[in-house]
């Protein structure tokens, strides 16, 4: 027989006193002074090194953790910048060991297109790289920018993924995917466009990886908005590669995310608008995410779930399993979806709901509109567990290690109750604290 879990709860009321929301940071992580803007994690030594872009300028800036939980800011430097080099504010994005010259790279946008490099020995000064050290210009785009460049075993070779407008195309369908591929970083064959759907913008923040005998492209698809965490998968990072993508790993919420390995295992991280966000309606940075772990499931697509490093940290903070005022909290749940049942609906009145159904996770205000889904799949019937942290009007949903979705919400006044009116689910644990810094 499998195992159901049948209603009898009724509503469980949570007064949550929280500060003003620029003060309720607690889950979810911030700068003192600014926003977080696009993320680019990298693993050295057990320690992640996030360097983010700050609003503005898009300077780039340093956090440091190694619960990935709490976040120290790290100033960073760079060598004094002559006449002649090039040289842009965002001189760090996706950062790479070079196991030949014995330092750290990071290649990133400058000039028409071209693509240039800065060094560093310990991931904290860094330096122009010599001008042979560079991606050149082509002729086939608008603009190319955003490169990530990552190590391919197979062919012996340095690729780089750079977010592409076409020429001749209007930008809100000229968007496309361009690939270089070099021995020695200096000298790079461009194959030029290897996804090109023509159906959508720049896609954001192109990423390359490998994972369960697949390679796979990551990017955030463009619309009005920074977009959604989306992939292909292909057998060679040179194609061929689908236009019509294989999934998506989180909602639009989850801005500009990237992937790091921790060891081999990749590691997801995104920022969540500082206000809630409609296409054509973005704040530029907000808070860190909670990180994802990536991983591969049976059919053969990828799964998120939250990483046993932090369940591990957060097993180890000091949590009051009781209903007494706090700034953050979560929600652990077992829920049944029996083939009659369409649907779980758990509310968290005012602020909005989460609804799961067989083919759609969603984060919902309390007046029924979407702010963040998620196309999935569940089999019938269906046992699942889920997760749900709360953090001010920030709502994170870990769906049976195999979907994640983030949504800002719109603000409303406390108290937030929490409930599972007439539904097929159980509350195993409901979780705060405070003072986690």
């Amino acid at each position: 027989m499998p195992f159901r879990f049948t209603l009898f709860i009724s509503i469980i009321q949570l007064l949550l006193s929280l500060p003003p929301f620029a003060e309720a940071q607690d889950l979810h992580f911030k700068p003192k002074s600014h926003l977080l803007g696009d993320v680019h994690p990298a693993f050295h030594e057990g320690e992640c090194f996030l360097y983010y872009l700050k609003p503005g300028k898009y300077d780039a800036m340093l956090v440091r953790s190694r619960d990935w939980l709490h976040w120290t800011e790290t100033p960073i430097t760079h060598d004094v910048v002559k006449a002649d080099d090039w040289m842009s504010p965002y001189y760090v994005l996706g950062v790479f060991h070079d196991p030949t010259a014995k330092l750290f790279r990071s290649f990133y946008g400058h000039a028409q297109g071209r693509m240039v490099s800065s060094v560093s020995r310990d991931l904290l000064h860094w330096s122009c790289a010599p001008k042979e050290f560079h991606i050149p210009a082509d002729d086939y785009y608008e603009r190319r920018r955003d490169p990530f460049v990552f190590w391919i075993p197979e062919m012996k070779q340095y690729g780089c993924v750079m977010t592409t407008w076409m020429k001749g195309r209007p930008k809100e369908t000229g968007g496309a995917v361009s690939l270089a591929t070099s021995v020695d970083l200096q000298q790079w064959q461009d194959h030029g466009p290897i996804l090109d759907p023509g159906i959508f913008g720049e896609p954001e923040c192109p990423q390359m990886f490998h994972l369960g005998g697949r390679w796979h492209l990551l990017v955030s698809i463009y619309d009005r908005a920074v977009g959604r965490p989306t992939y292909w998968t292909s057998a060679s990072p040179l194609g061929p590669w689908k236009n019509e993508p294989e999934g998506h790993l989180d909602g639009k919420d989850l801005c500009a995310a990237q992937v790091a390995l921790d060891g081999g295992t990749p590691v997801l991280f995104g920022w969540i608008p500082h206000d809630p966000a409609r296409p054509g309606k973005q704040t530029w940075g907000g808070h860190l995410a909670l990180p994802r772990e990536v991983h591969l499931l049976s059919d053969g697509k990828l799964g998120t779930r939250l990483p046993a490093k932090l369940s591990q940290t957060f097993e180890h903070l000091p949590w009051q399993h009781e209903i007494i005022p706090a700034k953050s909290w979560i929600a652990d749940l077992k829920i049944t979806l029996p083939e009659a049942t369409s649907e779980v609906r758990i509310s968290l009145a005012p602020l909005g709901e989460v609804v799961v159904t067989r083919d759609q996770l969603s984060v919902l205000d309390f007046s029924g509109g979407s702010w963040s889904s998620l196309p999935i799949a569940l089999p019938m019937p269906s046992h699942i567990t889920a997760r749900v942290f709360i953090d001010g009007n920030m709502v994170e949903v870990f769906l049976d290690d195999r979907y994640t979705l983030a949504a800002r919400l719109p603000e409303v006044p406390r108290p937030v109750t929490l409930a599972l009116p007439k539904t097929n689910a159980a509350l195993t644990r409901i979780s705060e604290w405070h003072h986690i810094r």
